[in-house]
């Protein structure tokens, strides 16, 4: 769920600094990942996204005019228990089967200090889309761009387990999403 978030803003990193001619980057999702630290029956517990895909362009001169979307499929939602990860996808959940992508896009990157940079986007699950806001910090190679960030989400503002079985598993309200991406220029 938070992962989710936390993927989103990973691809907006992709839309970062990469060369001062505004290279278009993609995502290198075997090099990435997109985690989310959540409550489940009061302990912590951690799951993540296993297929996302992505893209951006920046400009070193003109980051406000960086673009990035990041899609990220629902139904690869693994919560280290597969009786757990298929519920996470059911109707009460994300709704896997008619929502399969959350869908991350950048709207604005502003510079703070250094590598890091402020970004506001908006984030999409089960069709609602919401405003969302992270720091990420950036790395830019060559033939490779790092960006890397956390961020926190209510997954009641996506409508995220908001069903009857709600009452037997209890999830918290709060989802921290970390993520860690890798970029490549694309050619």
């Amino acid at each position: 769920m938070r992962l989710i978030s936390l993927a989103l803003a990973a691809l907006t990193w992709l839309s970062l600094p990469a060369a001062a001619s505004g290279l278009e980057w993609t995502v290198v999702p075997e090099q990435s990942q997109v985690l989310f630290d959540y409550q489940r029956n009061g302990q912590p517990a951690v799951g993540h996204f296993a297929v996302f895909e992505g893209e951006g362009v920046f400009d070193r001169d003109a980051p406000g005019d960086a673009t990035l979307e990041l899609r990220i499929d629902s139904a690869s939602i693994d919560l280290d228990d597969s009786l757990a990860s298929a519920f996470a996808t059911s109707a009460e959940w994300f709704d896997s089967k008619n929502f399969p992508l959350v869908v991350y896009r950048l709207l604005k990157l502003t510079p703070e200090s250094g590598n890091r940079y402020h970004a506001t986007g908006e984030l999409t699950i089960r069709g609602r889309t919401r405003p969302i806001e992270t720091t990420i910090t950036i790395e830019i190679g060559d033939d490779e761009a790092h960006a890397s960030g956390s961020l926190r989400l209510n997954r009641k503002d996506y409508r995220l387990g908001v069903g009857p079985m709600a009452l037997f598993v209890k999830i918290g309200r709060e989802v921290a999403v970390r993520f860690d991406l890798t970029a490549r220029p694309v050619r």
